[in-house]
């Protein structure tokens, strides 16, 4: 009988990897395409090749959803895997068709025209904080319904967030942290609790509203727990990751004076002054480039992971049943095999579509795709161009290092000073 082939070459440990996640991914990637990270009790491997991502990524019955997930996200579609899932994204997905994005953009405008109306001319702003609160107001009025508890959602969501962070390194959760986390986790789920109460029985075509009206009776049984942790998810893939997105873009922006002017050019041939509408943003195109570049570069996922349900062959090597593979967007967005002088911020490469489809995967690949993709580029796109067509932007802050939460976030204030056009 033949031998299993041998595993991944072994490039480092789990605690090794937790100090510097960006840094070791980087170093790593360098002694091979797919490598192995020691851990007490499984192992990581580390698959940067697009045709991994393709593999692992379209094999729902090898490669399973991490249970990390489960501890924030519980019954949520981020966290559920199997006939659960497909039945949570069918039900959700008339709340993404492109006709409903098309309504969410009349919504967001006006929220997007006050957050311009506040920026002031000269002064520097937090950039993150900014555009945290932005993304949470669009999110509470197009998918909840209304504005109700927006402290309450971004206190609970930054303890949520720090603590991922501490749960990534090697070392113990502060008790401070983890008493934040469940205290923050408490409070949100009150609230929204308090919403499902308050909107049973509505008519309004809000996700709330239409996952409340589908009910436990449904195929996808959404109860109220399921429905809580189904808007708690949202909370994260329609506010966090947008927020970041829009962070790093118009830090790029504000060092790419060349870019910045070609946006403008657009913006003022298809705008003229006006705030765009959803048919505006459908002749944006080099809008949408300044995204792609700035999702490839400081990518909010910066990682998928998948647990291996089974051993599996990959790359010629065995990955074990139990062990997690990594997917890392932060190494293979910047592979100078697939892309010309990666580090470099040049939007007019995604001027067309010859570059390898799992080379760029800023909202995952395969069945799993962000439901919420469209949602996400849409309100991204409008934000870059209603700014972008009042202001320039300089940099105040000019360096800053990366965190691995659950998403990549930056280490310090990323601010920035507005001038009037």
């Amino acid at each position: 009988m033949a031998s299993k082939p041998e595993r991944p070459p072994v490039v480092g440990t789990l605690a090794e990897y937790t100090e510097a996640p960006f840094d070791r991914r980087t170093e790593w990637a360098q002694q091979g395409d797919l490598v192995r990270i020691t851990g007490q009790d499984v192992d990581h491997h580390m698959a940067v090749h697009p045709d991994h991502v393709e593999e692992i990524m379209f094999d729902q019955d090898r490669f399973d959803k991490f249970e990390g997930y489960e501890s924030v996200f519980g019954q949520g579609i981020v966290a559920e895997y199997g006939d659960q899932w497909r039945a949570q994204r069918g039900a959700m997905q008339p709340a993404f068709v492109p006709q409903k994005v098309r309504e969410y953009v009349t919504q967001m405008r006006g929220i997007v025209d006050t957050a311009a109306d506040g920026l002031e001319d000269g002064s520097r702003f937090d950039a993150r904080t900014v555009f945290s609160d932005l993304t949470m107001e669009v999110m509470l009025r197009t998918l909840f319904g209304g504005v109700k508890g927006k402290n309450t959602i971004s206190s609970a969501a930054e303890q949520i967030t720090e603590w991922f962070l501490e749960t990534a390194t090697a070392g113990d959760v502060p008790p401070e942290v983890q008493e934040g986390f469940e205290t923050g986790l408490s409070e949100l789920t009150g609230l929204i609790n308090e919403m499902i109460a308050e909107r049973d029985g509505s008519e309004d075509s809000d996700l709330l509203s239409m996952l409340i009206a589908l009910g436990a009776e449904s195929e996808a049984n959404y109860t109220e727990d399921r429905i809580r942790d189904e808007m708690i998810n949202m909370l994260f893939a329609a506010h966090e990751t947008t927020a970041l997105t829009l962070t790093y873009t118009f830090y790029l922006l504000a060092d790419n004076p060349q870019a910045e002017q070609r946006l403008h050019t657009e913006l003022d041939e298809v705008l003229d002054g006006d705030t765009p509408t959803s048919e505006d943003l459908s002749e944006l195109t080099y809008t949408e480039q300044v995204v792609n570049e700035a999702l490839r570069l400081y990518c909010p996922a910066h990682a998928l992971f998948r647990e291996a349900t089974e051993d599996v062959i990959v790359d010629g090597y065995t990955v074990p049943e139990g062990d997690i593979v990594q997917l890392p967007q932060w190494v293979i967005h910047r592979d100078e095999r697939w892309w010309d002088d990666p580090s470099e911020f040049r939007p007019e490469r995604f001027a067309d579509s010859d570059y390898n489809p799992y080379a760029f995967f800023p909202f995952g690949v395969g069945p799993r795709r962000c439901i919420g993709e469209d949602f996400g580029r849409a309100e991204a796109k409008l934000v870059v161009a209603t700014l972008c067509d009042r202001f320039t932007f300089d940099r105040a802050t000019e360096e800053f290092d990366m965190y691995a939460s659950l998403a990549a976030v930056p280490d310090r204030p990323i601010e920035l000073i507005p001038h009037k056009r």
